[in-house]
């Protein structure tokens, strides 16, 4: 993969792009890599967990998941 690596002064941004204040004025490390389009017909990244995991999804289950957690510990620590 090609790439470009450089330090300059932040300032050069000025008019491009706007930087956090505790980036101006200083050296900043730039660097440029091509942009890869990877995503399925879903709009899913195939690289991502989302995207991977996408297969195993179950929307019935989505309303489960805030009582997840403090039901998984009184099942695990009911007995104690």
């Amino acid at each position: 993969m090609n790439y470009i690596r450089k330090i300059a002064n932040s300032d050069i941004f000025n008019n491009i792009i706007e930087l956090p204040a505790n980036l101006k004025n200083k050296q900043v490390e730039i660097i440029i890599l091509p942009y890869e389009e990877n995503e399925n017909e879903e709009g899913l990244n195939k690289n991502s967990a989302r995207g991977v995991l996408s297969k195993y999804k179950n929307p019935s289950l989505i309303m489960e998941e805030e009582k997840a957690w403090s039901k998984a510990m009184v099942e695990k620590y009911e007995d104690r």
